[in-house]
């Protein structure tokens, strides 16, 4: 992998765990970047055999949390300009020229591209898609270690937006995405308590209908049918999940001093 013309070089890490299913198409649509690192926690998957064909550098590093992971990543990216991806997400055609041309003009330090979530199959294309930083000079960053879970970069001004949609297959099941969102839910809920955030009864009770009109219509997954219906409700259900055990949380720890 050498620099393209005079275009910055870029790495590419990705963090893995058993990402067999989509990897390969992951890295099939960044070929000919100049590096890509995989950080794998330990995949007994084709994983591994799959990033060598592709002349990835592995490093295996035993799985930390979310942010201090992709902090460690990108530490092991040995050029400037980074894009991160997760195993489940495909950068479209074309996506690494138009980063590769943005970045060359020299007057920005990171990109803000979309996820567009495929969810039973095919994208949910008429709903509204987050932005997220994900291209990003690593002397300009700074990764927030403190989290658990819902992890984002810091990223100095100034920066851009580029119309990418990253293919994003980590939501594609009902059941897949309700077990994401079950152990999400619990770090978010732990992270609270850290944080001197308890459970609020007020937004127990609220949550879910609130949550629920903001993406059902608020990020306009009413026009995606059906299935627009049923993620907005599975959305809901994590914010949902998230009061519940910290009032779980609560509940416990006040029976256990009545016992005393």
């Amino acid at each position: 992998m050498s620099a393209t013309n005079d275009y910055p070089p870029i790495s590419v890490f990705i963090i893995t765990l058993n990402e067999a299913a989509h990897l390969d198409e992951v890295l099939e649509s960044v070929r000919g970047v100049e590096e890509i690192v995989v950080i794998d926690s330990g995949s007994t998957d084709r994983t591994l055999e799959i990033a060598a064909a592709h002349g990835a550098r592995i490093v295996h590093n035993d799985w930390p949390g979310y942010a201090k992971q992709k902090e460690f990543g990108i530490q092991q990216c040995t050029h400037n300009w980074i894009l991160n991806l997760d195993g489940d997400e495909v950068l479209p055609a074309g996506g690494l020229q138009m980063i590769r041309e943005r970045i060359a003009q020299g007057d920005i330090n990171g990109i803000w591209i979309h996820h567009d979530d495929i969810f039973m199959g095919h994208s949910l294309h008429k709903a509204r898609h987050h932005k997220y930083r994900r291209v990003y000079r690593k002397d300009k960053c700074h990764m927030n270690t403190d989290v658990l879970v819902h992890e984002h970069i810091e990223v100095e001004p100034p920066l851009a937006y580029l119309p990418i949609y990253l293919k994003h297959y980590g939501y594609d099941t009902a059941h897949g995405y309700m077990d994401k969102l079950n152990s999400y839910s619990l770090l978010k809920a732990q992270q609270r308590e850290e944080q001197g955030r308890p459970c609020s009864l007020p937004r127990l009770l609220l949550i879910f209908p609130v949550m629920f009109l903001k993406f059902y219509l608020g990020r306009q997954m009413i026009w995606s049918g059906w299935r627009g219906f049923i993620k907005a409700n599975i959305d809901a259900f994590h914010f949902f999940l998230t009061e519940a055990k910290l009032y779980e949380m609560a509940y416990r720890r006040k029976r256990e001093r009545d016992k005393q």
